[in-house]
């Protein structure tokens, strides 16, 4: 059972919003101009953690997961008009940690 399912939603919403302010915190955002793209960075990156990594919780993540998550975030968000002409662009370390995820890091 994931611990999402024993969650409140005010309990998901907060868990949410800390994921969020810890996001703008590892990409050194410190004013809420752009938090709607952030969230909406972040949702993505939920998204494909869920379809990729094998009983990935996005309500228990691990220590790695997190960073993960953080890490593209940021990559989205500070190359995000890069992105805009170059989808296929993706750093290696977030590729690789993604990998390491998909092949056997969530295993528990």
């Amino acid at each position: 059972m994931k611990a999402g399912e024993n969650m409140t939603d005010e309990e998901k919403q907060e868990y949410r919003q800390k994921l969020i302010d810890t996001c703008k915190v590892y990409c050194h955002i410190d004013y809420d101009d752009d938090v709607e793209i952030v969230k909406l960075m972040l949702d993505a990156t939920m998204q494909e953690m869920t379809e990729l990594i094998p009983n990935f919780d996005q309500y228990n993540m691990t220590s790695r997961q997190k960073l993960l998550a953080f890490t593209s975030v940021k990559e989205l968000y500070d190359n995000r008009e890069k992105y805009q002409k170059d989808t296929k662009a993706l750093s290696n370390a977030v590729s690789s940690m993604l990998l390491k995820e998909i092949y056997g890091g969530a295993a528990q």
